[in-house]
């Protein structure tokens, strides 16, 4: 069974089981799958931070990408995020992941997810899948599972 088939039947099962309404956990500690088509997304959320990433495939080298955090301790440490790309180097034949920029929501804990990120992903080489990676200002940080690349 392919990984993308695995990670829609996982998220059918989650949300049938959990009856999911598709919006961020209120829960600590707690990371969810949301699988469709091409398109998958990540929920990270502990005592410190909660956010989200969707990540839509495009082709084998290329994902549009769209995340927010939101700070949900009111303790002053900014929450950020960022997305990790699993890829493989053609020339070498070996894996690696390429850590993006992190994402830093400075509108404190009132100021809800803070603005959403959105951005094209395009690498010189295949892309195998992405995470999430949330942290509360490096205090602890979260990494969800892998979202797989079904092209």
């Amino acid at each position: 069974m392919s990984m993308h088939k695995r990670l829609a039947l996982t998220a059918a099962a989650l949300a049938l089981g959990a009856g999911l309404s598709g919006t961020a956990p209120a829960q600590a500690d707690q990371v969810s799958v949301h699988a469709q088509a091409a398109a998958q997304r990540r929920d990270v959320c502990f005592s410190g931070a909660c956010g989200s990433a969707t990540v839509t495939f495009q082709s084998h080298y290329s994902a549009k990408v769209s995340m927010s955090v939101a700070d949900n301790r009111c303790d002053d440490h900014l929450p950020k995020m960022r997305i990790l790309a699993h890829q493989y180097h053609l020339s070498t034949g070996s894996q690696y992941t390429w850590h993006g920029p992190w994402h830093v929501n400075r509108r404190g804990c009132h100021g809800g997810t803070g603005p959403a990120w959105n951005s094209t992903f395009a690498g010189g080489d295949p892309l195998l899948g992405m995470k999430v990676e949330i942290c509360n200002n490096g205090v602890k940080c979260r990494t969800s599972t892998e979202m797989g690349n079904p092209y």
